[in-house]
């Protein structure tokens, strides 16, 4: 029996991850040494109602398909990812009527991210040390297969242009004055980016990346980023700030003191990137910000890299 659209938003893990009509986010007011200059450091929690940040582009991105008939004749769902993006498309497939989803990702993911999406009816996981992307594409090249491209799919931006930002307005009552977000397929800076340049112009976006050659879960250095991403985000990004594997898990950590649900490394990434953008930016631009919110996205839960943490931190970092 063909499935259709009325089918998809009749399924009840589709009910709960769309986020059209959900309040998904909230707000966290951290203590900060900005604030004699009248900025409020704040963190955006976009994880909570959600699993984490990427049910809103999974759901967008297989929701466009559908619609345009690529899903017709087709039985398993190929998909690239670091975890999140996997996850949700995990959950998502039986709306689409999916049997299979294959998971290609690199042989670095922690293990508790694995062995979640292992645990997940209906997943084959096909672990790569390199060219992740190239392996998916080629899986998905087969009978009834479809690859579904987080790094090229403007499905990704729409739903953050859509949801996101202005779920970001919400939470704030107002527009950040500079807002950063961590950088992996380019997609929630993307669409985000977009959104604020239509409607809050004046809104400062800030890309943050690892350092080249360093990994962040869920985030992307300059040459990954070149290798596999062509959404245009640098359309909508200002400024790109980089910064160190350790810096970011170490800033994940100082947010566990003030921020619950506990976020993740690419949350502590956007925050050490906010904090060192407000240290080098010149007077005149740190002057924009006073009496508004500087504001860093938090796109998921940092329970999932327990061993990182304790591996590769100092007890007293």
């Amino acid at each position: 029996m063909k499935r259709t659209l009325q089918d998809v938003y009749a399924n009840p893990i589709f009910g709960a991850l769309y986020p059209e009509g959900l309040e998904f986010m909230t707000a966290r007011r951290l203590p900060s040494s900005f604030e004699e200059a009248g900025i409020d450091v704040t963190a955006l929690v976009s994880f909570g109602v959600f699993p984490h940040i990427k049910t809103i582009p999974a759901a967008q991105m297989m929701l466009e398909d559908f619609k345009n008939g690529l899903y017709e004749g087709k039985h398993t769902m190929v998909v690239d990812s670091s975890g999140n993006t996997a996850h949700a498309v995990a959950r998502l497939a039986r709306a689409f009527a999916f049997k299979m989803v294959k998971v290609v990702l690199s042989k670095d993911v922690p293990e508790s991210k694995k062995g979640i999406l292992a645990a997940l009816p209906g997943v084959e996981l096909i672990e790569v040390g390199e060219k992740v992307s190239e392996r998916a594409q080629e899986e998905g090249r087969r009978p009834g297969h479809v690859h579904l491209d987080q790094y090229k799919h403007m499905g990704n931006v729409h739903g953050h242009e859509l949801y996101t930002g202005p779920e970001i307005v919400r939470v704030l009552g107002q527009a950040p004055r500079v807002i950063t977000i961590a950088m992996g397929s380019g997609g929630t800076a993307c669409g985000v980016g977009r959104f604020f340049r239509a409607n809050h112009p004046d809104t400062l976006i800030i890309g943050v990346r690892p350092r080249l050659g360093e990994r962040v879960p869920g985030a992307r250095d300059k040459k990954k980023m070149e290798e596999d991403v062509t959404l245009p985000w640098e359309e909508v990004v200002d400024v790109v700030i980089e910064e160190t594997r350790k810096d970011s898990f170490i800033a994940m950590r100082r947010l566990w003191r003030d921020v619950e649900p506990q976020p993740g490394p690419t949350s502590g990434l956007a925050f050490v990137g906010l904090e060192e953008y407000l240290e080098i930016c010149p007077p005149e631009t740190l002057r924009r910000f006073t009496g508004g919110i500087a504001a860093f996205l938090c796109p998921d839960d940092g329970r999932f890299y327990s061993e990182r943490t304790t591996g590769e931190l100092d007890p007293d970092q």
